[in-house]
This record gives structure tokens, sequence and C-alpha cells, in this order.
């Protein structure tokens, strides 16, 4: 137990170092490493809201995924489960997702914000500390998604396929119509020479490797 929690120490030293670089090489001041804002960029960047200023194909939510996925074949633990009430778990993880937009990061980013002498952080550390110990009380009241089972092989690969394939489109940055996906952040679309207002100055290839190394460090704590 005690090397688990050093484990878990170091990599979230990692990750916050990691963040600091990240910001200093263009991600934005305010985010430096956020899942959350990282995803919607995603989805707007596949057209799928707007507006399309928060638009990207981030590099570092594939690196945690590929990274993840990679670490787990190497230690023999790609073992897919799942199952369980599925659309109970959409629905959770959508409104997750909602309030972590809501106050603009997920709980990485909230530590983040504090860390940077963000006083609107302790406010979303209240609430999401009041959210935990609401989830506790239905965990310990009975409250179950029930038991995930394993899977075949095939349904743990899908998510790596698809991050390979947006990462494929990322490089290519192909235009499926006119006007239309892949966007760029500013409002921008592929061809128009206008850069994305949400990238990071050191390039693809850095944001991928930040992304593999917690997608490592998270799959082996």
């Amino acid at each position: 137990m005690k090397k688990d929690y050093v484990l878990i120490g170091v990599a979230g030293a990692v990750i916050g170092v990691l963040s600091v670089i990240l910001v200093r090489l263009g991600n934005p001041p305010n985010m430096g490493f956020c899942i959350a804002c990282f995803e919607r960029d995603i989805a707007g960047a596949l057209g799928l809201h707007h507006p399309w200023s928060a638009a990207w194909l981030r590099p570092e939510i594939l690196g945690i995924l590929l990274g993840a996925f990679g670490a787990a074949l190497i230690t023999r633990e790609f073992r897919p489960k799942g199952g369980s009430a599925p659309f109970a778990r959409f629905i959770a993880g959508m409104f997750v997702m909602i309030g972590a937009l809501v106050f603009l990061g997920c709980p990485l980013r909230m530590i983040l914000r504090l860390g940077g002498g963000d006083l609107n952080a302790v406010v979303a550390l209240v609430g999401f500390t009041l959210g935990i110990l609401g989830g506790v009380y239905f965990l310990r009241t009975g409250f179950d998604f029930g038991r995930a089972v394993p899977q075949r092989a095939i349904n743990g690969l899908l998510m790596p396929a698809a991050m390979l394939t947006l990462l494929a489109l990322l490089i290519i940055l192909p235009t499926f119509k006119p006007g239309g996906p892949i966007f760029v952040g500013g409002g921008g679309h592929i061809g128009t020479g206008e850069s994305p207002t949400m990238t990071v100055g050191g390039g693809i290839v850095i944001s991928l490797i930040a992304g593999l190394i917690v997608g490592v460090l998270a799959q082996r704590t």
C-alpha cells in the first residue's frame, strides 16, 4: 500500500510539471492539462458543438488513451470488462462533464488553478468535496451500477482504434466538405491559413508525448 501511495504521488508530481511545461509552450495559461476541456475541444473539432473557437483534436487525450493501452498490453493487464448499466453510466458521465464545463475544468485543472493562485477554484473544491460525500452516502446505502463482466478483446480495442483514427485526422487535417470538419480553433477551417487558438506552441509531438506519459502513469497507478 505504501508503494502504491508513493507511485501515485510521483505520478501527480509528473503531471503537474508536464502541465506547467505545456503552458510555457503555448497551452492556455489557466488550463495546462484538463481532461474535460480537452475532450470538449475534440468534440468541437468534429463539429459536435458550437462555437468552434474551442475546437482542436487534442494530442494529450489521444496520448493518454494510447499510453494506457500500451502499458496494459506490455504488463499483460489488458482485460476488457463492462456491460453493466451502460445507459446509467452514460448519464452519470454526461452530468460529470456538464459540471466540469460549468466550472471550466476537471478536478485536475481545479488543482492546477489552485496551484496558480486562482481562488475561483476554491468554490469548485468545495462543490467537488460535497459531491464526493454525496457519492459515498449513496454507495453506502446500496447504490451500485452492477458488476462489470469480462468482454471480448475487440470491445477493448475499439477505443484505441478510435484514438489512432483521430491522430491520423490530426496529422492529415482533411476537409470532409466545404466549411466542415475537421475544425480548428478560432472558427477557422482547414485551408484558410488560420491557426488554432487552442494549440500548443511545442507542436503535436510534445503534446502527444505528454499524453503518453500521463496515460502510462494513470494505468500503472
